[in-house]
């Protein structure tokens, strides 16, 4: 084992002061540059140096993977653990890492145990396929404390003696705020962080095991030494996660096909190996009954949610990143797969229909996919299950990050139109063409991302993304080309009503325009904000994302595209918590031939206050969580006892009011169709 030690400097910021911070403000790695001479080995000889004598250049090898990072400050019993990431996949050096603190070394003394919990788990034949790589560590969601993005790395260095072999890591530490009490997205300030530090590390050669490297080091914060650090690696993966996989009877889970290159098979495992993620595949539960009589019908969202929860394995999120993935019949139609933003907390389940499949009216370019079933397409199925999986580590479409192409989060519709359109010109080659991986642009996000953005169980759906394309980089249509025209069924709502909203996209230029087929929220191409009347905003996602048959369709001249919502409740909270003024703007962004696009308008809108006791009586009732999910889930969610005891309490009030001819609270006006019944 080569041993190196260093120590870690903290830059004088000279007293600048801190940017506030920013709700949508995600710190993400860029690329590092090389160290000054990338192309010179270890030992070479520089004659003649500033000070008459010959050097030696040494070079500090620091594999791929991912690295146990520990700092004790010397004059605090904190202890501060968390993870490394040195990544050269993408042709340069780009490291980012994360921290979790700990009151004391007892406090954290259960960390090393989840490795070995996780190894004795998979040597149990628990798994259906694992590796040796199960040091990773995970560490509690609440701990969290900073995101370190790598700004600059230096390998080698002139030397007299291999013991003064020395290299230099530098970053942006960005200090994490945690989400208030029943929220899931904390803050990050904005760049450049709230301190630079530097590693520096020193090599030594008293180990000759250089498979297994450790690198300690000391903390200098203002030229003071604050405490130690040590980084061990412990895998060639960066990230691990549990996919668990249950199926209601009649269903078929997706299958390992044979790979597009060489021999083996692929499957859930290659896929997520190809973002630098080690996963291990549950294949659990294989006979769920149906609850519903017919499995073969569309399954309504809130029957989906109630099973989920029902058969999902008990989860520790703070001490495994799992997923969970449902198949259900339905048919051709219904949706390939979707995924939900909370099942107990954020991104922790998806759905995948084995009997929905390949319509024409979804894409011409299906091949011999076209209207067969996803159980009898085993490629294409894999790529859809893949994509509702990866949604569920929070990564977006690709038409909306750079366009289109041959890679898992690009739409199923989008990736068969790449293979069969101009991009190759070769129609038919969906479905044996399709490349089971992520590109490069969503592995960078999966590897390099903070953690609570990317873990289940952390932020909710979307967090962080609006922060990679800035605004100014897309062409925003004018309403003399592409309109986009807002309306709300009441622009004056009660306090506990939701907001019924509709939204229009007409095409107003002399030419067809690529536009999302979907512009639903649901969709992912369009957003909700909500701005109250202080200037806060509140992006209002959808709690169902249900966007496998969407594309880039060409909009003809005069033609419009329709979508509607009720705007009320989602994982970031109620969109209307108080009485007052409120702006909600929609938004709809794509890009389309590698030009990122954008169309939004906005529309006000003003809760009122209670005048009565009824009123003020029912918005306390409504303005509950289990209401919201109610809503988003379109009604119809009997496992929400807490919202079907509060609404049907609100029901009968109601009916003795109407007994009496009083009038009925204002907000029951946006639950038409939401009700309870029987």
């Amino acid at each position: 084992m080569a041993a190196i030690q260093g120590d870690v400097t903290v830059l004088d910021l000279g007293g600048s002061p801190m940017p506030p911070p920013h709700d949508h403000a995600v710190p993400v790695s860029d690329a590092i540059p090389l160290g000054a001479r990338p192309g010179v080995r270890s030992g070479a000889v520089i004659p003649g140096a500033s000070d008459g004598r010959d050097k030696k250049v040494c070079r500090v090898e620091l594999p791929d993977g991912c690295y146990r990072l520990t700092f004790r400050p010397s004059a605090s019993p904190n202890v501060f653990r968390g993870t490394l990431r040195v990544d050269r996949a993408e042709g340069k050096l780009v490291i980012s890492g994360d921290l979790y603190r700990f009151m004391s070394e007892s406090d954290s003394s259960t960390v090393a145990a989840v490795g070995r919990t996780f190894r004795s788990t998979i040597a149990s034949g628990a798994f259906a396929d694992h590796s040796d790589d199960g040091d990773i560590p995970i560490h509690p969601r609440g701990r969290y404390h900073s995101y370190l993005r790598g700004t600059g790395a230096q390998l080698e260095s002139l030397v007299d003696d291999d013991d003064d072999c020395e290299a230099i890591l530098s970053f942006e530490q960005y200090d994490y705020t945690q989400p208030p009490p029943g929220q899931f997205d904390g803050t990050f300030p904005g760049p450049p962080g709230s301190r630079l530090i530097q590693l520096h590390l020193r090599a030594d050669d008293d180990d000759d095991d250089d498979d297994d490297v450790t690198l300690k080091g000391t903390l200098v914060e203002a030229r003071t030494t604050r405490g130690k650090v040590t980084l061990e690696w412990v895998s060639r993966f960066f990230r691990r996660c549990t996919i668990e996989v249950d199926t209601v009877t009649g269903a078929v889970p997706p299958q390992a096909v044979t790979a597009l290159t060489g021999s083996g098979t692929e499957t859930f495992r290659t896929m997520l190996a190809s973002a630098g993620w080690l996963a291990s595949i549950r294949f659990d539960q294989t006979n769920i009954p149906s609850p519903i009589p017919d499995p073969t019908v569309c399954w309504t969202d809130g029957v989906l949610h109630a099973l989920m929860q029902q058969v999902r394995a008990a989860t520790n999120l703070d001490v495994e990143w799992r997923l969970h993935l449902l198949v259900v019949q339905g048919r051709i139609t219904c949706s390939r797969g979707k995924m939900y933003d909370s099942i107990g907390a954020p991104r922790e389940g998806v759905v995948s229909y084995s009997d929905d499949g390949y319509p024409l009216t979804d894409s011409a370019n299906f091949g011999t996919a076209e209207g067969q079933m996803q159980r009898n397409v085993p490629r294409a199925f894999l790529r859809s299950a893949s994509h509702e999986l990866v949604h569920g580590f929070n990564q977006i479409h690709q038409e909306q990050e750079g366009g289109a192409d041959n890679s898992i989060m690009t739409t199923t519709p989008s990736v068969a139109d790449v293979l069969g359109g101009p991009v190759t010109g070769a129609p038919g080659v969906f479905p044996d063409a399709i490349r089971l991986q992520v590109n490069s642009h969503v592995r960078h996000h999966m590897v390099h991302f903070p953690d609570p953005i990317v873990r289940p169980g952390g932020h909710t759906f979307g967090a962080g993304h609006s922060s990679i394309v800035p605004q100014a980089d897309k062409y925003t249509f004018g309403p003399e080309e592409l309109e986009l025209r807002v309306t709300a069924e009441h622009e004056l709502i009660a306090l506990g009503e939701p907001l019924q909203l509709s939204w229009t996209v007409t095409n107003n230029s002399s030419e067809s325009l690529p536009v999302p087929s979907d512009i639903t929220t649901e969709s992912l191409y369009a957003t909700v904000t909500v701005v109250d009347g202080r200037g806060r905003r509140r992006d209002v996602r959808p709690f169902v994302i249900d966007c496998e048959a969407t594309r880039i369709l060409q909009l003809a001249q005069g033609e419009s595209r329709q979508a509607r919502a009720r705007v009320y409740w989602s994982t970031g909270g109620f969109a209307f918590p108080s009485p007052g003024p409120y702006t909600v703007e929609v938004g709809i962004d794509w890009t389309a031939e590698g030009v990122p696009c954008v169309v939004r308008t906005s529309l006000p809108v003003f809760v009122a206050f209670p005048t009565n006791s009824g009123d003020n009586d029912a918005a306390a009732t409504l303005l509950h969580p289990d209401i919201g999910k109610w809503v988003a889930l379109g009604g119809g969610a009997p496992h929400l006892e807490e919202a079907v005891t509060r609404l049907r309490s609100l029901m009968n009030v109601t009916e003795a009011l109407d007994a009496s001819g009083s009038a009925r609270p204002r907000a029951l006006r946006g639950y038409d169709g939401l009700l309870p019944t029987g």
